[in-house]
């Protein structure tokens, strides 16, 4: 039978667009393979630049290699750790004042791919927490991060610390409220609480309402002892603020904020015998006063009655030096009067635990 010439050229015509399928197939999967062995190439003098502290060379390695396979192993990790290192609040350089979000974006990925990493973890927590008070965005995405893990284990302390250490940097005083508020009510008492709101409370300047938690703390404290602590307190806030942060509080507000630490001390005075350094701070307390009080009168009570407790204060002081040098002849050492307490300064909320600097890139 002779050959039908229209079924050869069928047959050539199939023939020649399955050689160029095939042709085409090998060099897609060859040109995969060279991008796969440049990313890792790109991948591998991002290390080296890391390494030698050229994050910004890093960066740009390893963005390359992003483009020609994302999949190198733990090119996100390394990433983000070359953005956390360069990150810098303050700078006028895009790339540094905006390392945060691409970091963060940069652990997103790794972590998408090794969720069991808490190293990678802990690190977008920390750039989270640095960059917050710069960034409503990263400061609500952290904020919901932190109750999602209370959630799952209300007893995560450490979510607890980072959240109190997020409504004290970015000034959360209402999400601070509502969020202990359960737990206020649970125990009135709870004087550590307390003394966390007044801290978020001053830091979001809120100066009354902070003096109002250290107040509350003193009135539910537990025993005398305690109340004339906390009372204490709140006189060195006080003094503190008309003293190092004058510009903060003026005029009736700053004789307001006088007025109740004096009498916070004095309510001090009255729980614990011979509290001199409570008297001391009512001194100060009372000098403070009269730079901002208006009538003449006034003026003259605030230095009569500074002198008053002055004095008191330096009597007691001089007992205790007597007794103290008498205890310690009587122990063949020599003894020396205290100083009055300083740590009129306000109570500090516990620290948020801190994973390490950036570490090396991985491999």
């Amino acid at each position: 039978m002779n050959p039908n010439p229209q079924q050869d050229g069928t047959r050539m015509k199939n023939f020649r667009l399955v050689a160029v399928w095939l042709a085409c197939g090998l060099t897609l999967s060859a040109c995969g393979a060279f991008d796969q062995i440049n990313a890792r190439t790109l991948a591998r003098e991002g290390n080296e630049a890391y390494r030698a502290y050229d994050y910004r060379g890093a960066i740009a390695k390893y963005r390359e290699a992003e483009k020609l396979d994302p999949e190198v192993s733990n090119l996100y990790l390394n990433l983000g750790y070359s953005y956390f290192s360069i990150y810098d609040p303050s700078s006028e350089d895009p790339l540094e004042k905006g390392a945060a979000r691409e970091a963060v974006r940069a652990f997103d990925e790794h972590l998408k791919r090794h969720p069991e990493d808490e190293a990678a973890r802990n690190f977008q927590v920390k750039i989270m927490i640095k960059a917050a008070p710069e960034d409503p965005e990263l400061s609500d995405r952290a904020y919901q991060l932190f109750l999602s893990d209370l959630e799952k284990d209300p007893k995560d302390t450490e979510a607890r610390q980072y959240l109190v250490t997020l409504f004290i940097d970015c000034k959360r005083y209402e999400d601070a409220v509502k969020f202990f508020e359960k737990d206020l009510s649970e125990r009135p008492d709870d004087a550590e609480i307390m003394k966390i709101l007044a801290i978020v409370a001053d830091k979001s300047n809120r100066i009354q309402e902070a003096v109002d938690w250290y107040w509350k703390r003193a009135t539910t404290a537990k025993n005398d002892e305690q109340r004339a602590t906390y009372y204490y307190e709140v006189g060195t806030y006080a003094w503190n603020l008309l003293h190092y942060a004058p510009n903060r509080v003026s005029g009736a507000e700053a004789v307001k904020l006088a007025d109740q630490g004096i009498q916070a001390v004095r309510l001090a005075m009255s729980l614990k015998d011979k509290y001199a350094e409570a008297m001391v701070y009512g001194n100060l307390l009372y000098l403070k006063r009269m730079l901002y009080e208006a009538e003449e009168m006034g003026r003259y009570w605030d230095s009569a009655l500074a002198y008053e407790l002055r004095a008191a204060a330096g009597q007691i002081l001089a007992e205790r030096k007597k007794e103290k040098e008498g205890a310690a002849g009587s122990e063949g050492g020599e003894g020396s009067a205290p100083a009055p307490t300083q740590d009129g300064a306000a109570p500090q909320p516990p620290s948020a635990p801190q994973p390490p600097a950036a570490p090396a890139p991985a491999g």
